[in-house]
């Protein structure tokens, strides 16, 4: 399917239906370059092992040779097997506390609590410090989004 010059992720938003987080999330960025000077990621992936569901490794992008292997099979033909599994954070960054990532919640995660409460588990079973930063609940209670990084920063150190 062409797309022209767009990246997958503006290619992504164009069909979607909501509101586009990039701008959040590129504002949220440039505060952590300036106020903790950490070189962040922006939706990079995370490759998981399918089995025990450990952290494998950090990339850019994923193409078929991070998520499976091809083997011959007992008739002689190729056979691609999944050994592994992507998930892609919105904004992540390693320092000498270890790795982090802050997903930043729309009302999707509303929807899909269970998956949203499997990818926080996963994160932290892998020792990942996570920020959730919920827009809802920011909206709600009137919280700063800034503050509250800088608060679960501090919480996590």
């Amino acid at each position: 399917m062409p797309r022209g010059k767009q990246s997958g992720i503006r290619y992504g938003q164009k069909k979607q239906d909501g509101q586009s987080d990039l701008e959040q999330l590129i504002d949220i960025q440039n505060y952590l370059i300036r106020k903790f000077n950490v070189k962040t990621k922006r939706e990079w992936f995370l490759i998981f092992n399918k089995e025990t569901e450990n952290l494998e490794k950090i990339v850019g992008f994923v193409n078929k040779d991070d998520l499976g292997v091809t083997v011959k099979n007992a008739d002689g033909y190729n056979e691609y097997t999944l050994t592994s599994f992507a998930r892609n954070p919105d904004l992540m960054w390693i320092d000498k506390y270890g790795l982090w990532v802050i997903e930043v919640d729309g009302a999707v995660h509303d929807r899909y609590v269970l998956k949203t409460e499997a990818r926080n588990e996963l994160y932290i079973r892998n020792h990942i410090k996570l920020i959730v930063v919920n827009l809802a609940e920011m909206k709600e209670l009137k919280l700063d989004i800034y503050a509250y990084i800088d608060q679960r920063i501090e919480e996590l150190v």
